[in-house]
């Protein structure tokens, strides 16, 4: 992706806002900052960022609050989004992951790997949004590889976009996910898991291949009751135990 994308750094304290930015900017993109979630709320439906970088730790709307915010009240939820913190927390790390943040660095961080996590995450954003573009917002289907985009990343650009559809999943066995206007409301795996169990197991996939049709068997019966978004989160925060435990 071209330097010339925007990033937005929130953090409460003005050394780290001037430090990130002077690293973010020799590197070639544009920055915008914010002093708290609020102010950042402000900043990042203005600016609408293509990356948004944010402490965890900060007076009156906190890093996390900030994140459910631009998850579930921005224009631009999808956004990649990057927690920065001084504290070595594990459960604080799983706090940030279910909140819906995509990267989690300890303070003081390395420029390099920053520049690294920032490159990283803008390229995979761009790989989603042609599949927004092209295809999803024109009731096409798609399908992909999950070792470049991940499965959670497709059902909530199915949810966003409210449509109706079966995701199929190829791995060494099959699985399917059924929505109707964005909500999961069917799934199975392996012929043995179902439901939330079956969602778990197929987030976690990172090999395999995934294909989505604007088509529903009318005679699947619903087997999912709660939020798409909430079973989502819930999956990730299975994993990032799972990986914890490694």
């Amino acid at each position: 992706m071209s330097n010339k994308a925007k990033i937005l750094i929130v953090d409460d304290n003005p050394h780290v806002l001037k430090l990130l930015s002077i690293s973010l900017g020799k590197a070639g993109y544009q920055v915008s900052t914010a002093e708290n979630g609020d102010q950042g709320m402000e900043v990042l439906n203005q600016v609408k960022p293509d990356l948004v970088i944010s402490d965890v730790m900060m007076p009156e709307t906190d890093g996390i609050e900030f994140c459910w915010m631009v998850r579930e009240d921005s224009e631009i939820p999808m956004v990649p989004f990057i927690f920065l913190t001084s504290l070595n927390d594990q459960d604080m790390e799983i706090r940030g992951f279910r909140a819906g943040a995509d990267e989690y660095l300890i303070k003081p961080v390395d420029r390099k790997i920053l520049l690294e996590k920032v490159e990283t995450l803008l390229e995979r954003a761009k790989k989603v949004k042609s599949v927004d573009d092209e295809q999803v917002s024109k009731m096409k289907g798609f399908e992909g590889n999950l070792a470049d985009l991940s499965l959670a990343e497709m059902i909530q650009l199915i949810n966003l976009n409210k449509r109706d559809g079966t995701m199929e999943i190829l791995t060494d066995t099959k699985g399917a996910i059924v929505f109707e206007k964005g909500e999961m409301v069917y799934a199975a795996y392996d012929d043995k898991l179902l439901a939330e169990e079956a969602i778990h197991k197929m987030v976690s996939l990172k090999e395999g291949i995934f294909k989505f049709a604007p088509d529903i068997d009318k005679k699947i019966k619903k087997n999912i009751q709660g939020s798409t978004m909430n079973i989502l989160l819930e999956a990730c925060r299975l994993m990032d135990e799972a990986s914890s435990r490694e």
